[in-house]
């Protein structure tokens, strides 16, 4: 029996390098759809480039929104994962900047991008979030932890077979009690490789697979660009995104 092969990409945060580079593996190896599971902005420069790339692909793509689409479209909350978090003028400055930046169109796709979906494939439930919501549609309490046992309480309450999320810039892949749990990692975000990680998932009646992996790309490009166009915080982002202290 054959499968449905899907690409699984998570936290583009506006690498279009890294983004161009997993594309290209994907198409390679002949998926049938790519799920893209939020925060395709923020970071690197290039959100305008992803957003309108996303847009291109038409219904090949289905995509949530992750909290820097939030960020953009509605301001930065009081509260990230019930807890309120202190808001820096560099992060309000760099915020206002790739909104600029964003076309009119790109800023009515991310607008309309559902925070959560719910879906069936090959008669398996699967919910895709970029992190799991409560019912205020506020994102759960953060648990930093990556384990089988973790992912079970982040996802209780919802009914599913397969969970699919990003947010955590960290590769997950466990099961508990029949369930499967799965984040692809951070695309855009290598810190100190100069790889982007990204997943292909398959799916039949009988069966699920999932395959995490890697391509190397040129990050000292995308560096370079970052440096070059130096838009508010992008020292942040170089320490936190990339691991250059610079």
């Amino acid at each position: 029996m054959s499968f449905m092969k899907i690409g699984l990409i998570s936290d583009i945060h506006g690498n279009k390098k890294a983004l161009d580079t997993v594309l290209e593996q994907l198409e390679k190896k002949n998926i049938d759809k790519i799920i893209c599971i939020g925060d395709l902005v923020g970071g690197a420069p290039m959100s305008e480039e992803v957003v309108q790339k996303i847009i291109s692909m038409g219904q090949k793509v289905v995509a949530v929104k992750g909290n820097r689409e939030s960020y953009i479209i509605d301001g930065m909350p009081n509260l990230v994962h019930d807890e309120k978090i202190k808001i820096g003028d560099e992060q309000l400055q760099r915020n206002e900047w790739i909104k600029k930046e964003l076309s009119d169109s790109s800023i009515a796709f991310i607008s309309k991008l559902p925070k959560e979906i719910l879906c069936e494939i090959e008669g398996k439930k699967i919910y895709i979030a970029h992190y799991p919501m409560n019912e205020d549609g506020n994102f759960r309490k953060h648990i930093k932890k990556t384990g089988a046992d973790e992912n079970e309480i982040m996802f209780s309450g919802i009914d599913a077979n397969i969970y699919l999320y990003g947010h955590t810039h960290r590769e997950v892949y466990n099961f508990k009690d029949s369930k499967t749990y799965i984040n692809p990692g951070a695309l855009g975000c290598p810190e100190k490789t100069n790889r982007a990680p990204y997943g292909i998932l398959n799916i039949n009646k009988e069966k699920v697979e999932y395959k995490q992996l890697y391509v190397e790309y040129d990050v000292k490009e995308v560096i370079k660009y970052i440096k070059k166009i130096k838009f508010p915080g992008y020292k942040s982002v170089l320490r936190l995104f990339y691991g250059v202290d610079d």
